[in-house]
């Protein structure tokens, strides 16, 4: 009776210990690593840049208007001798001109580029979207691993301080016993250093549950410093079923980016060729031009009148720079689709091997389950022989460890599936929709 209103007493301390701190559920922390998470807000912005360059015009699809105009004055001296013989001399001769013009250029034709950078600039959009996506499913992984990390170290606390009240019983009756001639000093300080033992590990289990919480905040883009009350236990799926590796091809966002990536790579290829053919364009405007002066050939003169013309550009040489350039975006390509190739490669090995550990983990997860029964009832076995002198400090110390290895094998087990349950599911971009 008296084990079981110590593990009582063990199991609501925390309750009043976390009661005036922050609830946090899982979905909680989740929510939070969403709106504040650094790295999604970084690929966010980077997709609002994408989005922002995605236009007609950046394309080079719109004409190009300029409007252009100024004002001159001065005054000058002037000394002129005419053929005639006459002669002009003004000193301080006001001078004003003015001047205005609007005017257009267009591209007509350049091989196409125009409309390869506009689907360029649509493919740059479309993945960073993916890029967003990829972030967000990664930070989402990585949020429920380390929230279940800290759940993992808050049982870890709970197995070692269950350790640390039955020896802490184990010592009291050790204590008794001796004290009364039934039972040898040995027992008693054998239960000591347990005890003793025990304390020095739920020690450092504090410091492993504080660094659990840092990491977790940092995820969250939160106070590092801050603790929260959280589950005492983790939701597992024990029922997941593999994707096909062909559909997984189509699900799995890494290999998504590095597709998109090869076919960017394919159109900056193209855009590059482009630069080999000839290019035609033309130009149109409106000029005003008004000027006058004290001195001079012409007192005053006024043109105003509309302008335009064509142009060709032919390519002839550059320095071989266009045909290197051409060859450079063709090996980058060549070198982009290989990286698809290798990511779809990497993939689909990450995920057998995410799978089978999966696999491996409900197994010993269910293992463990069933352990824990038998590891219970062995100690209330010890404890009972204990108490009545038929079993030794040693036999009852053993029973206890047994015990409390089960519980931390138990909690590791649940830890590890939440892990490699999410794992798969990140490997299936099946954590954010």
């Amino acid at each position: 009776m008296l084990v079981r209103a110590l593990i009582i007493l063990l199991f609501t301390l925390p309750v009043f210990t976390t009661g005036a701190q922050e609830r946090l559920t899982l979905q909680d922390a989740i929510s939070r690593s969403l709106e504040h998470n650094f790295d999604i807000r970084i690929a966010d912005v980077t997709a609002q840049q994408a989005a922002a360059n995605n236009t007609t015009g950046n394309a080079g699809l719109l004409p190009d208007i300029n409007g252009s105009g100024g004002v001159n004055v001065g005054s000058s001296n002037t000394h002129i001798e005419f053929a005639d013989g006459r002669v002009q001399e003004v000193n301080n001769a006001a001078t004003m001109s003015y001047n205005g013009a609007v005017t257009a250029s267009y591209t007509i034709f350049a091989g196409g580029r125009a409309w390869l950078i506009r689907k360029q600039l649509a493919a740059n959009e479309q993945l960073a979207q993916v890029q967003v996506r990829e972030q967000m499913q990664s930070v989402v992984s990585q949020v429920i691993q380390t929230y279940a990390r800290v759940v993992w170290q808050q049982q870890q606390s709970v197995a070692i301080d269950t350790g640390l009240v039955l020896a802490r019983v184990r010592m009291v009756l050790s204590q008794v016993k001796f004290e009364t001639g039934t039972s040898a000093k040995f027992d008693f300080l054998q239960a000591r250093v347990d005890y003793n033992a025990r304390q020095s590990d739920s020690l450092q289990q504090i410091a492993f549950l504080h660094a659990a919480f840092a990491d977790l905040n940092l995820l969250m883009g939160d106070d590092p410093y801050k603790t929260y009350d959280v589950d005492d236990s983790l939701q597992l799926n024990l029922t997941l079923v593999p994707k096909d590796r062909d559909r997984l091809k189509d699900l799995n966002l890494s290999i998504d980016v590095a597709r998109r990536a090869a076919e960017i790579s394919r159109l900056d290829e193209r855009i590059t060729r482009t630069f080999l053919l000839p290019s035609v364009g033309a130009t149109a405007g409106y000029n005003y031009n008004y000027s006058k002066s004290q001195a001079g050939f012409a007192l005053f003169n006024r043109s105003s009148g509309p302008v335009g013309g064509l142009n060709l550009n032919v390519p002839i040489f550059q320095g071989g720079n266009l045909r290197r350039q051409t060859r450079v975006a063709g090996l980058q390509a060549f070198r982009d689709e290989l990286i698809y190739e290798r990511q779809n490669t990497e993939i689909g090995r990450q995920y057998r091997s995410a799978w089978k550990s999966y696999e491996m983990s409900v197994a010993s997860y269910r293992l463990e389950q069933e352990n824990i029964g038998y590891a219970k009832e062995n100690l209330e076995i010890q404890e009972a022989r204990f108490r009545v002198g038929l079993a030794t400090t040693l036999e009852t110390r053993e029973a206890e460890n047994s015990y409390v290895q089960a519980l931390i094998r138990l909690y590791t087990a649940a830890y590890n599936l939440k892990v490699n349950e999410t794992r798969v599911l990140e490997l299936e971009s099946a954590l954010v929709r």
